[in-house]
């Protein structure tokens, strides 16, 4: 009797610090100024998250809107403006792309 008793607690402790545990990734793009700041101050250097956006504005002659994107200084420093792609981005065109704006 004591032993099943015992083995229900158990069973019931695990359960719960199971539930506790979360399985969702963190949006950065969902947190507050407040929130980022607070997240980078735990984080080693590189994986510090840097958010770009949202804005809105004339491009190329239409108004178009871009919506909130945050990477980490490592995804940054990965993928270099000499890609011209965001670290998201999974397309691969291969080459080298440049507009001459740099040179």
């Amino acid at each position: 009797m004591k032993e099943s008793a015992m083995i229900i607690c158990s069973l019931v402790f695990i359960l719960i610090i199971q539930s506790c545990s979360s399985t969702e990734e963190i949006r950065f793009e969902d947190m507050t100024e407040y929130e980022l700041t607070r997240y980078n101050l735990l984080q080693p250097p590189p994986d510090q998250v840097v958010c770009f956006g949202p804005s809105r504005g004339f491009i190329h002659g239409r108004f178009q809107r871009t919506k909130k994107e945050c990477f980490t200084t490592r995804e940054l420093e990965t993928y270099s403006i000499l890609t011209r792609r965001t670290p998201h981005n999974t397309v691969t065109a291969g080459g080298f792309e440049t507009d001459n704006s740099d040179f």
